[in-house]
């Protein structure tokens, strides 16, 4: 491996990161990842390739540039000017199984240690079919894809690409992943963030939208994110005396069309202990709400990637919470809250029977598991120090 210094040149490529994603997963992780890689004296470079009408993000100050996909060649020799004569010394390159031939032919003049990683998990096919009909088809056909993308091909692709390992992001993957291919396959989870006590301008002073406690929902107002499951799970046991209320905080992504996705949650679901929310908070006030929440509740049909950031958010704040399993999100959630199976609405039910009443039995200073399970997560900065101990790890075994 060809290091300066003990430093060298590394470039993390993904797909479709723009200015509107960066703090959501996975783009998360590689953005945190390059940082701590800087602040190691690396030279990295984050390269986005993006689909024709996708937004571009070019911040050369963090070495952040954008691709837009086009024939092979022309890509090839945009990086390359990127890149310089130095070319890079190690290359993180996203699994993207039907997009591994284009990755393939865009490095096709570089050398250098070469390291996937997983931006999400490994789907099954099994796990995926009884979804039809509770989400969208063209938001499930990609994983469908996934999971029926036949493993000798993958496995040819990956070694095409030159890969030497693959990072997944939780146990879960790497266990499914490693039957699948040849390389090596490694956890590294991403990092947690701090967690801020009291959040700006006082917990207690922030406007809560629902009377304290209650079961408390985050994100955009889609089926892949089990919010209708949800409903219908919670109408199920609103009525019994022990439940709290639901407040739904709708992320108003911009690609949505929140008039009638209003419309139609509200002539649809309708009771006194329900509380929606249409436009998104500010963090501050987001945290407050957490903070004030019985149990967050993230029922996923498909967590795109795998490990949401606001899962570790709830942990560290002692917070229970309720989720779907398998994949990493169930297996971490496991550890102190409650998992049921994906889109399983008489299961959901009782599970937020059941964390009511306990909580309403039980004390009320917080979920110790969860903070527990917090603390054993790793930083960002230790998560990118892992990154760079496998690539200097490939390095030694190549010479």
């Amino acid at each position: 491996m060809k290091w300066s210094n003990g430093m060298a040149r590394i470039l993390i490529a993904s797909f479709g990161l723009t200015p509107h994603n960066m703090r959501l997963m996975p783009w998360r992780t590689v953005l945190e990842v390059a940082d701590g890689l800087r602040v190691k004296g690396h030279t990295v470079t984050v390269l986005s390739i993006a689909d024709k009408g996708r937004p571009p993000i070019e911040a050369p100050e963090r070495g952040i540039f954008t691709i837009q996909r086009q024939r092979a060649v022309d890509m090839r020799q945009k990086l390359l000017a990127l890149a310089g004569r130095s070319g890079f010394d190690v290359m993180f390159i996203p699994v993207s199984w039907s997009r591994n031939r284009l990755m393939r032919d865009l490095l096709a003049e570089f050398d250098g240690i070469r390291i996937a990683y997983m931006p999400g998990s490994v789907f099954e096919l099994g796990q995926l079919l009884p979804l039809l009909g509770k989400m969208p088809l063209r938001s499930l056909l990609p994983y469908l894809a996934q999971a029926t993308f036949p493993s000798p091909l993958l496995r040819r692709s990956l070694t095409d690409l030159g890969v030497g390992a693959v990072i997944t992001n939780s146990d879960y993957s790497r266990d499914h992943l490693a039957r699948r291919i040849a390389q090596p396959v490694v956890t590294i989870a991403p990092g947690r963030d701090p967690v801020i006590s009291q959040p700006e301008g006082g917990s207690k002073s922030a406007r809560l939208h629902a009377e304290a406690p209650y079961f408390l929902f985050m994100g955009p107002p889609l089926a892949i994110r089990g919010v209708f499951v949800l409903l219908d799970a919670y109408l199920k046991v609103a009525n019994d005396p022990d439940m709290p209320p639901l407040l739904c905080l709708f992320r108003s992504d911009a690609h949505l069309d929140m008039p009638k996705l209003k419309s139609m949650i509200e002539q649809r679901w309708s009771n006194d202990k329900l509380h929606f929310v249409w436009d998104s908070l500010e963090p501050s006030a987001l945290q407050s709400h957490i903070e004030h929440a019985m149990a967050i509740v993230m029922p996923f049909l498909v967590v795109p990637s795998e490990i949401p950031l606001a899962v570790y958010e709830a942990a560290g704040m002692g917070k229970t919470v309720i989720t779907t399993r398998p994949h990493g999100t169930g297996d971490f959630v496991s550890k102190f809250g409650e998992t049921v199976k994906v889109g399983n609405v008489s299961a959901l039910a009782s599970a937020l029977l059941r964390t009511a009443r306990a909580a309403r039995n039980g004390p009320s200073s917080g979920n110790g598991k969860a903070l527990t399970a917090h603390e054993g997560l790793e930083t960002w900065q230790a998560t990118a120090d892992r990154w760079e101990m496998l690539a200097i790890e490939m390095g030694v075994h190549a010479k």
